[in-house]
């Protein structure tokens, strides 16, 4: 994972140009619909069949704080929490966290994992709508753990912060209100992956106040892959519609 910080640092130390636009506070919670796919441990164990995950609904937040400096980046936070339990029956012979379950064996696993983002960026463009560019330093947290009611339980955590590039782009739908856009992090490097992409369609509300609401519906995938961190090996993906509530200060 040193590498992927690396890769990243070299890939975003290139000066950008920004807008200055006034002082705001925009922020969004909701909810993800999502399903899972792929596998852990290795290519024949899926996380459906043989760990039993189906899929790990969850809210997910964000909050974005702008200023009119031109130098200094735009600050965003954003978090969701996965968080999942299964029951399945293994395959094949599985060897995780020194112990071994045999082949035919009722696993019951739970995967849990938080991502907290802190993302520097600048805005390039605020007419019409936004173009944003910067950096994501994403704070991987959790564990897989397995257990077998004769065998025993094993379990390996997660403890990482992974750089992401950032891109968040929305267009403006004169007259109208609505607006479309997409929103991507990602990172690949020695055969790690971590994606994470949303496209969405919103509507701000003209209500008069100190707050702008809308909402906005969408779709998001997020695509892991890790080789070699401890016995987390893992290529899984969550994908599914959300829902979220948006507010302007």
């Amino acid at each position: 994972m040193k590498k992927l910080l690396f890769a990243a640092t070299i890939a975003t130390g290139i000066s950008l140009p920004a807008v200055a636009d006034g002082l705001g506070i925009y922020a969004g919670i909701g909810q993800w619909n999502n399903d899972f796919s792929g596998n852990v441990l290795s290519e024949d164990v899926g996380v459906k069949d043989e760990m039993g995950l189906k899929h790990a609904d969850l809210t997910q937040w964000f909050i974005n704080f702008e200023h009119p400096i031109p130098v200094i980046p735009n600050i965003r936070l954003a978090y969701s929490n996965i968080s999942e339990s299964g029951t399945g029956r293994l395959d094949e012979n599985v060897e995780f966290d020194d112990t071994t379950y045999p082949i035919g064996s009722e696993i019951n696993s739970d995967l849990k994992l938080k991502m907290t983002d802190v993302t520097f960026y600048y805005e390039l463009w605020d007419t019409g709508g936004d173009l944003d560019v910067g950096i994501t330093g994403r704070k991987l947290d959790g564990h897989l753990k397995l257990n077998n009611d004769l065998i025993g339980s094993a379990e390996e955590p997660v403890d990482e912060w992974v750089p992401m590039l950032y891109l968040n782009g929305r267009v403006n739908l004169p007259l109208t209100g609505l607006y479309v856009g997409a929103l991507g992090n990602g990172i690949a490097y020695s055969g790690n992956r971590l994606t994470d992409y949303r496209a969405f369609v919103g509507y701000d509300f003209d209500i008069p106040g100190p707050v702008d609401v809308g909402v906005q519906l969408g779709y998001r995938a997020v695509d892991l892959k890790l080789e070699d961190i401890g016995d987390f090996d893992a290529n899984i993906k969550l994908d599914g519609a959300y829902a979220s509530l948006t507010m302007h200060f």
